[in-house]
């Protein structure tokens, strides 16, 4: 049995991955003139079926690694909200918007964060110590 999905069943999935509903996506997939009801059942039937969830989960996997910051890209934004790259908007009593930097409080965070992610706050201690263990054993 060959596991990879045909056109078809590609394109609906694509469709779910997207945002569609399973009647939607099977709709644009399918081009099917069958009525709701018919479909909603083709559709679910597909969607449940093995080799299309495995892909659905396999879609949604690369959808989550790609959406995860990796730590060098933590620290960039952090750096940048500490140099004051990152603007935020704020509002006026008028209504009118203004772009500001981070606050000196947010910056702090920034950099207080920027520390613990680099081990700045660990305390290293190096030592030669010498030990004498004695043992007594009682009959």
């Amino acid at each position: 049995m060959c596991d990879k999905l045909n056109v078809k069943q590609e394109k609906f999935i694509q469709g779910i991955i997207k945002g569609l509903s399973q009647r939607q996506a099977y709709k644009e997939a399918f081009g099917s003139e069958y009525d709701d009801n018919a479909i909603d059942i083709n559709a679910s039937k597909l969607f449940n079926s093995a080799k299309v969830k495995l892909r659905y989960e396999e879609l949604l996997q690369e959808l989550e690694d790609k959406s995860i910051m990796t730590a060098k890209e933590r620290m960039i934004w952090l750096s940048d909200v500490v140099k004051g790259n990152i603007k935020h908007i704020s509002y006026g009593g008028n209504g009118e918007a203004y772009e500001n930097e981070a606050y000196i409080s947010d910056k702090l965070k920034a950099v207080d964060t920027l520390n613990k992610m680099s081990g700045e706050y660990i305390t290293k201690v190096d030592a030669n110590v010498n030990t004498e263990i004695k043992v007594t054993i009682d009959d």
